[in-house]
């Protein structure tokens, strides 16, 4: 979407917070960001009368307002920003009239976004106001109950509704480009939208550039064979593409009153969640503990009185079939200790009946095994060849030594019966038809499974 200018104009008795600036207004703020507001946003602005000095050209100094967004459903802060006004023309202004009073430009609105940083809210914050009418904007201020005085015990403060912002969704080339072009790799992409085929297939490409993962949800489906069918017809035959369904309703997981209704809710959020926790619980060499799936009694749905939809039935033939769709379905199991609602599969797009890439954990694996040999690759290049092949090797089996299977079970690569029991092989050599400029690296190794079925066999004796 394209920026949202937004306009806080202090009049002679009220305030208001439009999308347009108001010629009536004794002072305004403008705001420029990039990101959306929806109709549940409220702006609450105060100032406080600091009693210092002040100069005849800037005779509003004494005045700091804090000017907060909030979600008027929860009550809690999106962001807030605290300042002085200035007399207008931006922070250039104040760094071409000020350039040796810093202290002075940081303490006015007009500061936040001139760094340029890439977590700004606000791209640019510009204050105006007529020095002449310095009076009047005190008199208006507490006219309408928002000037406070210093160290008050009772706070007043001004509430108004955000505009809400009009949102036009990126085309399917906008929405590759500004995923290649961010500056983090992502390691996830998820989308809960399947109605756009084009879209999807942006992200697909997206997910081969930098070799990540997309997670799909695809959506609020009544039986499973439309789940199977929709999921079939998305024919991206690829390991790192999952593909989620929750056939189910049910409270939020915060929810903490029957009052919170039932309602079918995409679990691919739960999922991410869930996920990235997993991924924070790193060893002492920095491997995440991506061998063990999000799928299972280890990770329930967090979602609250969980219930089936009705008249859906996942008998063998719905989950076979889904299993071969390669669709990760929310199911309830029962366990010894009792039932849970849980991810009952842990499969990739990928077609196969026999490798490990159809596995979500293996996949994992064999991207972050080969996202980090790359890193190391790009690291040592434009040094001298000899010294590259030294570092580059030395480092990338550093790395995968860490990644082996302990004498516990816990780690990424396990021992290969094609590769004459090693867990890895690895070669970073000078390429043959120019070994001055171009090197050869060649990698291989075994993930870990998932054990996804058990057949027992069972004898009574005498």
């Amino acid at each position: 979407m394209s920026a949202q200018t937004l306009y806080l104009s202090i009049l002679a008795s009220s305030m208001a917070l439009t999308e347009s600036p108001d010629p009536a207004a004794l002072a305004s703020v403008e705001f420029v960001t990039e990101y959306a507001f929806d109709s549940n946003v409220v702006a609450k602005v105060m100032a406080v009368d600091q009693k210092t000095f002040t100069t005849a050209a800037d005779p509003l100094d004494n005045l700091v307002f804090k000017i907060s967004f909030n979600d008027k459903i929860d009550g809690s802060t999106i962001t807030e920003l605290k300042g002085r006004l200035y007399t207008g023309g931006g922070v250039e202004a104040l760094e071409e009239r000020h350039a040796d009073n810093f202290s002075y430009v940081t303490g006015k609105l007009d500061f936040h976004g001139a760094l340029d940083s890439q977590y700004d809210f606000f791209e640019s914050v510009t204050t105006s106001y007529s020095a002449s009418k310095a009076e009047a904007i005190k008199t208006a201020l507490e006219t309408m109950g928002a000037l406070n005085e210093l160290g008050a015990y009772r706070t007043k403060q001004v509430e108004l509704a955000v505009p809400a912002s009009t949102v036009t969704d990126l085309t399917p080339t906008e929405l590759k480009n500004s995923l290649l072009d961010m500056r983090d790799r992502p390691r996830y992409l998820v989308t809960c939208d399947v109605a756009s085929l084009p879209h999807i297939e942006a992200l697909a490409e997206v997910m081969g550039k930098i070799n990540c993962h997309v997670l799909i949800d695809i959506g609020n489906i009544t039986d499973w064979q439309s789940a199977v069918a929709l999921t079939e017809t998305l024919s991206i035959n690829d390991h790192r593409l999952w593909v989620f369904w929750n056939p189910n309703k049910s409270r939020p997981s915060n929810a903490t009153t029957v009052l919170a209704r039932k309602k079918w809710r995409p679990c691919v959020g739960d999922y991410l969640a869930q996920l990235l926790l997993r991924n924070a619980a790193t060893n002492a060499a920095g491997i995440p503990p991506i061998y063990r799936p999000i799928a299972g009694y280890d990770f329930p749905v967090s979602f609250r009185d969980i219930e089936k939809v009705g008249g859906l039935s996942l008998d063998e033939e719905a989950q076979n079939a889904l299993a071969s769709a390669g669709v990760n379905v929310v199911i309830n199991e029962r366990f010894e200790g009792g039932d849970r609602w849980i991810y009952g599969d842990a499969l990739t797009q990928y077609d196969s009946k026999t490798s490990a890439l159809r596995l979500i954990n293996s996949s994992e694996i064999e991207t972050y095994t080969a996202n980090v040999v790359i890193g190391i690759a790009k690291k040592h290049l434009l040094k001298g060849m000899s010294s590259y092949i030294k570092d580059a090797t030395s480092e990338c089996e550093r790395f995968l030594d860490s990644c082996v299977v302990d004498d516990s079970g816990k780690g990424l690569l396990v021992q290969s019966s094609e590769l004459g029991g090693r867990y890895y092989a690895l070669s970073i050599t000078p390429r043959a038809d120019d070994p001055f400029s171009k090197v050869d690296i060649k990698f291989s190794r075994r993930p870990q499974g998932c054990a996804r079925q058990v057949f027992l066999e069972t004898t009574v004796t005498k």
